[in-house]
Protein backbone atom coordinates (compact mmCIF):
# COMPACT_ATOMS: atom_id res chain seq x y z
CA UNK A 1 0.00 0.00 0.00
CA UNK A 2 2.81 2.40 0.91
CA UNK A 3 4.56 1.65 -2.39
CA UNK A 4 1.43 2.57 -4.36
CA UNK A 5 1.03 5.82 -2.46
CA UNK A 6 4.68 6.63 -3.08
CA UNK A 7 4.22 6.07 -6.80
CA UNK A 8 1.22 8.37 -6.92
CA UNK A 9 3.03 11.13 -5.00
CA UNK A 10 5.48 11.38 -7.91
CA UNK A 11 2.69 12.67 -10.15
CA UNK A 12 3.11 16.31 -9.12
CA UNK A 13 3.73 19.50 -11.02
CA UNK A 14 7.31 20.64 -11.33
CA UNK A 15 8.66 24.17 -11.29
CA UNK A 16 7.73 24.39 -14.98
CA UNK A 17 4.09 23.69 -13.89
CA UNK A 18 3.88 20.60 -16.13
CA UNK A 19 3.02 17.16 -14.85
CA UNK A 20 5.05 14.12 -15.96
CA UNK A 21 3.53 12.91 -19.23
CA UNK A 22 2.08 16.30 -20.22
CA UNK A 23 2.30 17.20 -23.90
CA UNK A 24 4.67 20.15 -24.27
CA UNK A 25 4.91 20.29 -28.06
CA UNK A 26 3.07 18.97 -31.12
CA UNK A 27 4.59 19.15 -34.58
CA UNK A 28 2.72 17.98 -37.69
CA UNK A 29 4.00 17.75 -41.24
CA UNK A 30 1.79 16.95 -44.24
CA UNK A 31 -0.84 15.69 -41.85
CA UNK A 32 -4.49 16.06 -42.87
CA UNK A 33 -5.17 19.79 -43.39
CA UNK A 34 -1.70 20.94 -42.31
CA UNK A 35 1.38 21.35 -44.44
CA UNK A 36 3.45 22.08 -41.35
CA UNK A 37 2.45 23.32 -37.92
CA UNK A 38 3.95 23.44 -34.45
CA UNK A 39 2.00 24.18 -31.28
CA UNK A 40 3.07 24.27 -27.65
CA UNK A 41 0.31 23.47 -25.17
CA UNK A 42 0.35 25.26 -21.84
CA UNK A 43 0.68 23.21 -18.64
CA UNK A 44 -2.93 23.77 -17.54
CA UNK A 45 -6.18 24.00 -19.51
CA UNK A 46 -5.78 24.40 -23.29
CA UNK A 47 -8.53 25.49 -25.67
CA UNK A 48 -8.35 25.36 -29.45
CA UNK A 49 -10.94 27.76 -30.86
CA UNK A 50 -11.51 28.20 -34.58
CA UNK A 51 -14.28 28.08 -37.20
CA UNK A 52 -15.15 24.89 -39.04
CA UNK A 53 -12.53 23.06 -41.10
CA UNK A 54 -9.27 24.80 -40.07
CA UNK A 55 -7.87 21.63 -38.47
CA UNK A 56 -8.99 21.35 -34.84
CA UNK A 57 -9.82 17.67 -35.31
CA UNK A 58 -6.47 17.16 -37.00
CA UNK A 59 -4.75 17.82 -33.68
CA UNK A 60 -6.97 15.23 -32.00
CA UNK A 61 -6.19 12.69 -34.71
CA UNK A 62 -2.47 13.44 -34.44
CA UNK A 63 -2.50 12.78 -30.69
CA UNK A 64 -4.33 9.47 -31.17
CA UNK A 65 -2.09 8.20 -33.96
CA UNK A 66 1.03 9.64 -32.36
CA UNK A 67 0.58 7.52 -29.24
CA UNK A 68 0.39 4.27 -31.13
CA UNK A 69 -3.30 3.71 -31.60
CA UNK A 70 -4.83 2.64 -34.88
CA UNK A 71 -6.73 4.79 -37.35
CA UNK A 72 -9.97 2.84 -36.78
CA UNK A 73 -10.08 4.20 -33.23
CA UNK A 74 -10.89 7.68 -34.54
CA UNK A 75 -14.00 6.60 -36.42
CA UNK A 76 -12.79 8.36 -39.58
CA UNK A 77 -10.45 6.65 -42.04
CA UNK A 78 -9.48 3.01 -41.58
CA UNK A 79 -5.82 3.39 -42.60
CA UNK A 80 -3.02 5.75 -41.57
CA UNK A 81 -2.28 6.56 -45.20
CA UNK A 82 -5.56 8.45 -45.39
CA UNK A 83 -4.19 10.97 -42.86
CA UNK A 84 -1.39 12.12 -45.15
CA UNK A 85 -2.21 15.53 -46.61
CA UNK A 86 -3.86 15.30 -50.02
CA UNK A 87 -1.29 15.54 -52.80
CA UNK A 88 1.60 14.42 -50.58
CA UNK A 89 3.19 11.00 -50.27
CA UNK A 90 4.24 11.05 -46.61
CA UNK A 91 3.99 13.01 -43.40
CA UNK A 92 4.65 12.71 -39.71
CA UNK A 93 3.46 13.53 -36.22
CA UNK A 94 5.93 14.48 -33.52
CA UNK A 95 4.75 14.72 -29.92
CA UNK A 96 7.00 15.84 -27.08
CA UNK A 97 6.20 14.86 -23.51
CA UNK A 98 7.50 16.17 -20.24
CA UNK A 99 9.38 13.38 -18.46
CA UNK A 100 9.67 12.69 -14.76
CA UNK A 101 11.92 15.73 -14.43
CA UNK A 102 11.89 19.15 -16.05
CA UNK A 103 15.08 18.29 -17.96
CA UNK A 104 13.72 15.03 -19.39
CA UNK A 105 11.91 15.39 -22.70
CA UNK A 106 10.39 12.44 -24.55
CA UNK A 107 9.88 12.87 -28.27
CA UNK A 108 7.66 10.37 -30.07
CA UNK A 109 7.63 10.64 -33.85
CA UNK A 110 5.48 8.60 -36.22
CA UNK A 111 6.26 8.76 -39.92
CA UNK A 112 3.41 7.67 -42.18
CA UNK A 113 2.97 7.36 -45.94
CA UNK A 114 0.15 6.74 -48.38
CA UNK A 115 0.94 2.98 -48.71
CA UNK A 116 -0.08 2.78 -45.00
CA UNK A 117 3.40 2.20 -43.61
CA UNK A 118 4.52 3.60 -40.26
CA UNK A 119 7.91 4.08 -38.64
CA UNK A 120 8.34 4.98 -35.00
CA UNK A 121 11.13 7.11 -33.56
CA UNK A 122 11.83 7.66 -29.88
CA UNK A 123 14.08 10.69 -29.32
CA UNK A 124 15.31 10.32 -32.89
CA UNK A 125 15.99 6.59 -32.64
CA UNK A 126 13.94 4.05 -34.61
CA UNK A 127 12.04 1.78 -32.22
CA UNK A 128 9.25 -0.83 -32.44
CA UNK A 129 5.69 0.23 -31.73
CA UNK A 130 5.63 -1.62 -28.41
CA UNK A 131 8.19 0.84 -27.01
CA UNK A 132 5.80 3.71 -27.75
CA UNK A 133 2.94 1.80 -26.13
CA UNK A 134 5.09 1.27 -23.02
CA UNK A 135 5.70 5.02 -22.81
CA UNK A 136 1.95 5.64 -22.99
CA UNK A 137 1.35 3.12 -20.22
CA UNK A 138 4.14 4.62 -18.13
CA UNK A 139 2.41 8.01 -18.07
CA UNK A 140 -1.14 6.57 -18.09
CA UNK A 141 -1.95 8.09 -21.48
CA UNK A 142 -5.14 6.31 -22.61
CA UNK A 143 -6.31 7.68 -25.93
CA UNK A 144 -8.56 4.64 -26.29
CA UNK A 145 -10.37 5.53 -23.04
CA UNK A 146 -13.38 7.71 -23.83
CA UNK A 147 -13.44 9.21 -20.33
CA UNK A 148 -9.90 10.51 -20.82
CA UNK A 149 -9.79 11.26 -24.56
CA UNK A 150 -12.99 11.82 -26.52
CA UNK A 151 -12.79 12.51 -30.29
CA UNK A 152 -15.96 14.06 -31.69
CA UNK A 153 -16.54 11.12 -34.01
CA UNK A 154 -16.84 8.81 -30.99
CA UNK A 155 -19.25 10.88 -28.90
CA UNK A 156 -22.05 8.44 -29.77
CA UNK A 157 -19.99 5.56 -28.37
CA UNK A 158 -19.48 7.49 -25.14
CA UNK A 159 -23.24 8.08 -24.85
CA UNK A 160 -23.85 4.33 -25.19
CA UNK A 161 -21.62 3.38 -22.25
CA UNK A 162 -23.54 1.72 -19.44
CA UNK A 163 -23.07 3.03 -15.87
CA UNK A 164 -20.86 0.01 -15.12
CA UNK A 165 -18.68 0.59 -18.20
CA UNK A 166 -18.47 4.31 -17.42
CA UNK A 167 -17.29 3.54 -13.89
CA UNK A 168 -14.66 1.10 -15.15
CA UNK A 169 -13.29 3.55 -17.74
CA UNK A 170 -13.25 6.35 -15.16
CA UNK A 171 -11.27 4.17 -12.77
CA UNK A 172 -8.71 3.49 -15.49
CA UNK A 173 -8.40 7.21 -16.18
CA UNK A 174 -8.15 8.15 -12.49
CA UNK A 175 -4.43 7.50 -12.45
CA UNK A 176 -3.90 4.55 -10.10
CA UNK A 177 -3.40 1.40 -12.24
CA UNK A 178 -4.29 -0.75 -9.22
CA UNK A 179 -7.80 0.72 -8.97
CA UNK A 180 -9.48 -1.29 -11.80
CA UNK A 181 -7.58 -4.41 -10.70
CA UNK A 182 -8.86 -4.02 -7.16
CA UNK A 183 -12.37 -3.36 -8.47
CA UNK A 184 -12.34 -6.57 -10.54
CA UNK A 185 -11.04 -8.48 -7.51
CA UNK A 186 -13.84 -7.01 -5.42
CA UNK A 187 -16.41 -8.09 -8.02
CA UNK A 188 -15.02 -11.63 -8.02
CA UNK A 189 -15.09 -11.78 -4.22
CA UNK A 190 -18.69 -10.50 -4.28
CA UNK A 191 -19.63 -13.27 -6.71
CA UNK A 192 -17.97 -15.86 -4.46
CA UNK A 193 -19.84 -14.48 -1.44
CA UNK A 194 -23.16 -14.78 -3.28
CA UNK A 195 -22.37 -18.37 -4.24
CA UNK A 196 -21.55 -19.20 -0.62
CA UNK A 197 -24.74 -17.48 0.58
CA UNK A 198 -26.83 -19.47 -1.91
CA UNK A 199 -25.13 -22.70 -0.83
CA UNK A 200 -25.69 -21.89 2.86
CA UNK A 201 -29.30 -20.94 2.16
CA UNK A 202 -29.85 -24.16 0.26
CA UNK A 203 -28.22 -26.23 2.97
CA UNK A 204 -30.20 -24.44 5.68
CA UNK A 205 -33.40 -25.04 3.73
CA UNK A 206 -32.63 -28.73 3.38
CA UNK A 207 -31.75 -28.99 7.09
CA UNK A 208 -34.96 -27.19 8.06
CA UNK A 209 -37.05 -29.55 5.93
CA UNK A 210 -35.32 -32.55 7.50
CA UNK A 211 -35.96 -31.23 11.00
CA UNK A 212 -39.60 -30.55 10.18
CA UNK A 213 -40.03 -34.11 8.90
CA UNK A 214 -38.29 -35.49 12.01
CA UNK A 215 -40.49 -33.35 14.26
CA UNK A 216 -43.62 -34.63 12.49
CA UNK A 217 -42.51 -38.25 13.09
CA UNK A 218 -41.78 -37.53 16.75
CA UNK A 219 -45.19 -35.89 17.18
CA UNK A 220 -46.79 -39.15 16.01
CA UNK A 221 -44.66 -41.09 18.49
CA UNK A 222 -45.68 -38.74 21.29
CA UNK A 223 -49.34 -39.15 20.32
CA UNK A 224 -49.03 -42.96 20.41
CA UNK A 225 -47.32 -42.82 23.84
CA UNK A 226 -50.13 -40.64 25.18
CA UNK A 227 -52.75 -43.06 23.83
CA UNK A 228 -50.90 -45.99 25.43
CA UNK A 229 -50.81 -44.23 28.78
CA UNK A 230 -54.55 -43.48 28.55
CA UNK A 231 -55.31 -47.15 27.72
CA UNK A 232 -53.12 -48.37 30.60
CA UNK A 233 -54.93 -46.00 32.97
CA UNK A 234 -58.31 -47.33 31.73
CA UNK A 235 -57.12 -50.92 32.15
CA UNK A 236 -56.08 -50.23 35.75
CA UNK A 237 -59.44 -48.64 36.45
CA UNK A 238 -61.25 -51.69 35.00
CA UNK A 239 -59.18 -54.04 37.17
CA UNK A 240 -60.28 -52.14 40.28
CA UNK A 241 -63.92 -52.18 39.20
CA UNK A 242 -63.78 -55.92 38.57
CA UNK A 243 -62.29 -56.49 42.05
CA UNK A 244 -65.00 -54.40 43.69
CA UNK A 245 -67.70 -56.24 41.76
CA UNK A 246 -66.38 -59.60 43.03
CA UNK A 247 -66.49 -58.37 46.64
Amino acid sequence: MADRLAKRLKITRGEDDYKPGSITRIELHNFMTFGHITCKPAPRLNLVIAPNEPGKSSLVCAITLGFGDEAQLLGRATSVGAYVKRGEESGYTKITLRGDTEEEHIEIMREIDTPNKSEWLYNGRVVPKKDVVEISQRFIVQVNNLTQFLPQDRVCEFAKLTPVQLLEETEKAAGDPQLPIQHRALIEQSKKLKRVERAVEKKNGETLNQLKALNAEQEKDVERVCQREELLAKAETMKKKIAMAKV
